[in-house]
């Protein structure tokens, strides 16, 4: 299997394989009617056949290209309207971005729509790299990328294949917050997560037990079900012994502390709850939550400045930021002693 290039397909290559000129491919793409229907058909097979798409940097007035970042992004418009990490990831690309002259090409799409966003984007030269997130599983888009030749990064926990990743040292975090809790009495711990498909809950999911296992701590799995008539209600009625949990997303740690006392669980007294990110809402509800502070201006930092030199065409390797740092409020508190107060 050859080797994928960086190099784009140019114009004359599809009038070489259509036969014709360039100024009839440009003709077609222009949307000009002095082209026959027969020829513009070939022509537009042709540039399908190579993965071209007319390069709309090149017609701005200035006749230059800027360098822009692809960030394709798989989730609803109100799940993403409410993640705070996306929100400190877009803040913390633009200065960065702007630093080097780059622009941000952001969307939202349904899963089964990404690859044809990629290959749109590539094809049409909108953007000169890709960021990843919320990598899968066998996440198709990795090999896609190796196949169109693009450079990509991705944020979040390396997997195997030719895309370098940035992600956060937070090999101690779990330890920290298990040492945090037992500190306190609690004995059996849950974490949960929303996201169970992605590669970096695989790996959270491997280091929290194994952090458990060290301190003696029951551990246990736990998914949120948002399709759930009281997804607060159904988790909470799941946790079985669990006196804590550790909880993925931010905003389901908040709904859990303000809506549990309504299904009859105090936060702290009755269960503590301690979120793996950190941002004003860890800090409007009550009580606060006690919360990991994560580098993700800094991962978006790293990411921009791998990313640009890979599109100079150097060589790079996976980075990692500083860790997580946990932040100690009020929803962490001695475990309850009369377990008859659990649901």
């Amino acid at each position: 299997m050859s080797e994928p290039s960086t190099k784009r397909v140019t114009i004359a290559a599809v009038a070489r394989l259509a036969g014709v000129s360039p100024s009839a491919v440009s003709h077609v793409f222009n949307g000009r009617p002095n082209v026959s229907e027969a020829t513009a058909a070939r022509i537009r097979a042709a540039a399908d056949e190579l993965n071209w798409r007319p390069n709309f940097a090149s017609r701005k007035v200035s006749g230059q290209g800027g360098r822009s970042l692809g960030l394709v992004i798989a989730r609803s418009r109100g799940t993403f309207g409410r993640d705070p990490f996306f929100m400190r990831l877009l803040a913390g690309l633009t200065e960065p971005l702007a630093d080097i002259g780059w622009s941000l090409s952001l969307t939202l799409v349904r899963a089964e729509e990404e690859e044809q966003v990629y290959r749109q984007w590539w094809g049409e030269q909108r953007v000169d790299a890709f960021l990843l997130v919320d990598v899968r599983d066998d996440d198709p888009r990795l090999a896609l990328v190796e196949q169109l030749g693009a450079p990509a990064a991705l944020l979040g926990a390396p997997v195997p294949g030719p895309v370098a990743a940035v992600t956060v040292r937070d090999g101690t975090a779990f330890t920290e917050a298990l040492e945090h809790l037992a500190g306190l009495g609690h004995r059996a711990v849950t974490r949960v997560t929303d996201a169970p498909g992605l590669a970096h809950t695989r790996a959270r999911d491997k280091r929290f037990r194994a952090a458990a296992r060290e301190r003696g701590v029951r551990a246990a799995l736990a998914v949120w079900d948002p399709a759930a008539a009281d997804p607060v209600a159904d988790l909470l009625g799941r946790l079985g012994e669990a006196t804590a949990i550790i909880v993925d997303s931010e905003t389901i740690a908040a709904e859990i502390v303000a809506h549990a006392p309504e299904v009859g669980v105090r936060v702290p007294e009755q269960l503590s709850v301690v979120a793996w990110e950190d941002s004003w809402v860890s800090t409007i509800v009550r009580p606060r939550l006690t919360a990991f502070d994560a580098p993700v201006e800094d991962s978006a930092r790293a990411a921009v400045s791998l990313l640009e030199r890979l599109v100079r065409g150097e060589d790079v390797a996976a980075q990692t930021v500083s860790g997580r740092r946990l932040l100690v409020r009020e929803s962490t508190a001695p475990a309850p002693n009369n377990r008859e107060d659990k649901p």
